[in-house]
């Protein structure tokens, strides 16, 4: 699987941006006292999930046209 395509990249910011932003939630929550409400987690989530399904499916394999 190469990151090449823009969509790719995109992918790729996800994956890795989305745990970023549950960390910092932690981060924020012990040091500031503020947190992302629930919503937005639960967005986030949702988001992180499509993209690992969409990337990580079980892809047919091509049938030969006769």
């Amino acid at each position: 699987m190469g990151w090449k395509t823009w969509n790719d990249r995109i992918a790729l910011m996800v994956m890795v941006g989305v745990p970023g932003l549950w960390v910092g939630n932690c981060f924020l929550e012990k040091c500031l006292g503020a947190v992302m409400p629930g919503e937005v987690i639960g967005a986030t989530i949702m988001a992180w999930t499509l993209v690992l399904q969409f990337y990580f499916r079980k892809k047919e394999d091509a049938v030969p046209a006769t």
